[in-house]
């Protein structure tokens, strides 16, 4: 008797796991797309970039999934994002791109997108919104720019020079970058953000609320503290 009761409970356990989830297999499509230079993510889930001499852009997940991912590309810019929102479909997405240089990354909500080889551009435009995070490797380039909008962050995982960068942070967001060369920053935290960076020739940074901006090298410096922030050498 005991038994009977014991596997009628297994079932019933696996008959209510099957019911919260429609079971659908996992699949990739590839999509024709080509002459972008800049990627807009903007769905849950996760985007690696690399480079190459031909685009390609391949997505990975539920079909029914796939069925609502818009991909299209507007004037020199990828746009991905997400057209419906269903229940009870996994509602998380992979994307693959290689692509033969970029110029400008932007992540909006809870995505998360890893640049896998070195960038070299003469600018290169980074951008959270949201809670997503940016990871990159080695990077080169004349003109960096970080938007910080939210809780996300942006992590530079490899070395690299910037011959100026201008980093703006705006709420609780964190930017990681000691190991990135930069000549000439500046540097601007509304609110509980964090930057950590390394600058060797200019610093201009304000923070406004209780943010920090911690720096590495021997910069000459122009803070501007209002708040319980700081400004100050690592």
């Amino acid at each position: 008797m005991k038994r009977v009761i014991f596997l009628s409970v297994i079932l019933i356990a696996v008959t209510l796991t099957a019911g919260f989830s429609n079971g659908q297999a996992v699949v990739k499509e590839t999509r024709d797309l080509s002459g972008f230079t800049k990627v807009s993510f903007g769905v849950a889930g996760e985007l690696y970039i690399n480079f190459g001499k031909e685009f390609k852009v391949v997505l990975e997940g539920e079909k029914s999934l796939l069925e609502d991912i818009v991909t299209e590309v507007t004037g020199s810019k990828l746009v991905i994002k997400k057209e419906n929102w269903r229940l009870g479909i996994n509602e998380k997405v992979t994307v693959y791109i290689t692509m033969p240089e970029l110029k400008g990354l932007g992540v909006s909500g809870s995505g998360r997108a890893e640049i896998k080889d070195p960038v070299k551009a003469e600018g290169l435009d980074l951008s959270v919104s949201g809670s997503g995070k940016i990871n990159t490797t080695d990077i080169l380039t004349s003109d960096l720019n970080c938007s910080i909008s939210g809780s996300g962050d942006i992590i530079f995982g490899g070395s690299g020079d910037a011959t100026k960068a201008d980093i703006a942070i705006s709420g609780s967001g964190n930017y990681s970058g000691e190991s990135l060369k930069i000549g000439s920053a500046s540097i601007s935290i509304s609110g509980s953000g964090n930057c950590t960076c390394n600058v060797t020739e200019s610093l201009e940074a304000s923070v406004s609320g209780s943010g920090n901006v911690s720096y590495l090298g021997n910069p000459k410096v122009d803070a501007r503290v209002s708040g319980s922030g700081h400004i100050r050498s690592k």
